[in-house]
């Protein structure tokens, strides 16, 4: 009887756990609802869906489209391999919980908000904290709504607020900034409206700029030096006091008390002054955030001809469309916008995201072009469009569940269509179009046959940017919570020691003319050691006598303790005497500001972490023993040389890989090319990507799992699937086997060859 019960209890619990594995997932039940339309419209048109793809093409084409990368063999194998029935629908919620899903999204919108690591004139600490902000916003999943809300109501320093990279990606140009704001969120170009009525749209040049009016008293945060300037005003306002008296009591209409007061103000050398003072912090300051200013008024043009308005009339904050926006009395008239363009009663802002990441996963968006929408413009399938919307809002914009529904249904997980589209006519989405990788997804699948760990983040490269960021907060409240009277005494007792420190140089100078002209090679020698010295005094002085005063007093206000000097490589300065002062503040520490620079101890504790990782590694590659100080130095270069996109400087600099291939240079709103050049040919034909320093390296992954194969047919296996995801066809293993037969064929031909074809290129 025990035996009969204990048989039944097996069963029940073996059927409830079939039931368990059959019920669809929530993303699976919307991904059918979406095929559903689909498959009526396909009906409806007499069209033939494609054919579902293989699990070889699937888990190709699902790296590359949610981690932006080909995976590693072992991940394929794994996938392919693996007999569950759902298996599509659990690798696609496995990817997008993984940090590269941070990484390829990070590039995403980098090419969409033009994020750049340098801005130019910006203080380093904006797009260190903006780029900071874009990441931790993909790795927590920030609602859509979210994301865009903070950034164009972002206000503040940037170390507290990083999502102010937003507006001082166009500093002091807000109506620039406003016509991308309309075409990245809203799918609206009116930029042609900023000077005169739309030609080929309904917007008015007054409609540009009535919404203009609700951020335009954006203002970047410049500086912390309010209290020298009001302490500089303070001298200004005695001698114009002074002046007044003079004037008033004076028999020649003050002709006297104007030269005097002249000569007083001449004397203040008050631009040598506030010279010496922002020349201690460079570019740590200008700009450090955002501020919002109540009191800016919009205008119209000088030139305005349209009817109804004038040149100089004021702009009232209004929106375009949608529901009124109306700022009430203290509210900040950019939140009131923000509020307005996220909200989803707005009529375009559900539908450009959702247009923006169909297309990211179809090649091809329901609405084409999505960042041009007008009132006539109609959806390709309008019953799909719709019900993505409001899964999009039921979903609160949860960009990965809405990523998950597209990349459930069995349109997606359908053979391409190899055919073009040609612009302005009707696609059905019957699978995905065919398309080439981007930029970063071809660097990104190279840095995978690379780097044995693909998907790490450079965590030293995010040190050094929160050192940056830090340092700024440092110098600005450093300054903030100086007395600026004393500042200012500070800077004057300088200028003296500086102007007798000039003459000098004027010598040196003028001896090194004379010494060019007549060949004294060895006195030109000695007169540059000696200009290198006195760069050197002039930047020691400054620390002395005025940096180190400054910043010991906020370390004693802050905590009662002194700043101190440090080792710790987070903290390392640039040794150029010219630029002693800026780089003093970085190698300073001051508690409260970052964590504590690490000790001798700590950082040799490091060194020892790292080199057991490496070894772990090794093991995990089955690297025979005697190789694993090879492999390790392998390793530490790898990790340099073979980062994946979005750790390194976006966009990458000129003749980098990524942009031979194409990537955006950030300077216009997805301005990435895609089209195929003769430099990128060269490229993969003969850089040294191919050499035994890095893909044909022994080390390489792509080499070991070539290597640990045992016979010729297996190392084809191997090549072929780290490089494709799959195993070679019998076609293409006897056109190897001919190869061979014909000239003993070496597998570094093979992956030559592999990494120059269309497969590898295009995203099947």
């Amino acid at each position: 009887m025990r035996l009969k019960m204990k048989c039944i209890y097996v069963i029940l619990v073996l059927c409830f756990s079939a039931l368990i594995a059959r019920a669809e997932m929530p993303a699976q039940k919307a991904a059918a609802e979406i095929d559903a339309l689909l498959e009526a419209h396909w009906k409806s048109q007499n069209i033939k869906p494609n054919a579902l793809a293989g699990d070889d093409v699937f888990v190709r084409r699902i790296y590359l489209d949610l981690v932006g990368r080909i995976p590693t063999t072992a991940e394929a194998q794994s996938f392919l391999q693996n007999t569950q029935p759902n298996k599509r629908a659990e690798l696609i919620d496995a990817l997008l919980k993984q940090e590269s899903y941070v990484s390829h999204f990070y590039n995403f919108w980098a090419d969409i908000l033009r994020y750049k690591s340098n801005f130019t004139n910006t203080a380093n600490v904006i797009p260190a904290a903006y780029g900071k902000y874009i990441k931790e916003s993909l790795r927590s999943n920030k609602p859509y709504d979210t994301f865009v809300y903070e950034m164009l109501s972002a206000k503040g320093y940037a170390w507290d607020n990083g999502a102010v990279g937003y507006y001082n990606r166009d500093p002091e140009m807000p109506l620039d900034n406003m016509a991308i704001t309309a075409r990245v969120f809203l799918g609206t170009r009116i930029e042609c409206a900023q000077c005169h009525n739309h030609p080929f749209d309904k917007w008015t040049q007054t409609e540009f700029y009535h919404l203009a009016a609700y951020t335009y008293g954006n203002r970047a945060i410049n500086e912390a030096f309010n209290g020298a300037r009001d302490a500089i005003r303070v001298r200004q306002d005695a001698i114009l006091a002074d002046f007044k008296k003079e004037k008033a009591a004076s028999s020649d209409n003050g002709a006297a008390a104007e030269k005097r007061k002249n000569e007083r103000m001449e004397a203040m050398e008050y631009r040598k002054v506030v010279g010496i003072i922002k020349g201690c912090v460079g570019q740590l300051f200008s700009p450090i955030g955002t501020e919002r200013r109540a009191d800016a008024v919009l205008k119209l043009p000088h030139d305005f001809k349209e009817p109804g308005a004038k040149p100089f009339d004021a702009m009232k904050p209004a929106p375009m469309f949608g529901s009124s926006a109306e700022i009430a009395l203290g509210q900040d008239a950019a939140e009131v916008f923000a509020h307005w363009a996220t909200s989803p009663k707005n009529p375009r802002f559900t539908q450009v995201i959702v247009n923006r990441l169909w297309k990211k996963m179809f090649g091809l968006a329901l609405t084409e072009p999505l960042d041009e929408l007008r009132d006539d413009t109609k959806s390709m399938i309008p019953d799909v469009q719709s019900r993505l919307e409001k899964l999009m809002i039921d979903q609160h914009y949860d960009m990965k569940a809405f990523l998950a529904i597209i990349a459930n249904t069995r349109a997606y997980q359908a053979a391409v269509t190899r055919d073009e589209v040609e612009r302005g006519s009707v696609y059905h989405f019957q699978g995905p179009v065919l398309r080439r990788m981007t930029a970063e997804q071809i660097w990104d699948s190279i840095v995978t046959l690379a780097n044995h760990e693909p998907d790490a983040r450079d965590i030293k490269r995010e040190e050094r940017d929160e050192r940056r960021i830090i340092v700024s907060k440092m110098a600005c409240d450093a300054y903030l919570n100086f007395d600026g009277t004393k500042l200012v005494d500070m800077a004057y007792a300088y200028l003296q020691s500086e102007l007798e420190l000039q003459k000098r140089e004027h010598d040196v100078k003028e001896a090194l003319v004379v010494a060019k002209r007549t060949g004294e090679k060895a006195k030109e020698i000695e007169l540059r050691h000696q200009e290198g010295a006195l760069d050197k005094e002039r930047g020691q002085a400054l620390v002395k006598g005025f940096l180190m005063p400054i910043l010991s007093n906020l370390a004693q206000k802050k905590c009662g303790t002194n700043v101190v000097p440090v080792a710790d490589p987070n903290y390392k300065m640039n040794a150029n005497p010219r630029v002693l002062q800026v780089e003093t503040w970085r190698s300073m520490y001051v508690p409260g500001y970052g964590p504590a620079p690490k000790t001798a101890v700590q950082l040799e504790a490091d060194k020892e972490r790292e080199k057991r990782h490496r070894f772990d590694l090794a093991k995990q590659a089955s690297v025979p023993e005697k190789d694993y100080g090879s492999f390790a130095t392998y390793v530490e270069r790898t990790h340099t040389d073979w980062l994946r996109a979005s750790e390194l400087d976006s966009p990458a600099s000129r003749g980098h890989v990524l942009r031979t291939m194409g990537q955006s240079d950030r300077d216009f709103v997805e301005n990435a090319n895609s089209s195929a050049s003769i430099p990128q040919a060269l490229l993969l034909m003969n850089s040294d990507i191919i050499t035994d320093r890095n893909l044909l390296s022994p080390y390489s992954p792509l080499m070991l799992a070539i290597n640990n194969a045992s016979t010729p047919d297996a190392k084809l296996d191997a090549a072929y699937f780290a490089i494709l995801s799959r195993k070679p066809t019998d076609a293409e293993r006897a056109i190897w086997s001919k190869a061979a037969s014909a000239n003993p064929a070496k597998i570094d031909d093979v992956i030559y060859a592999l990494l120059n074809t269309k497969q590898f290129i295009f995203i099947q």
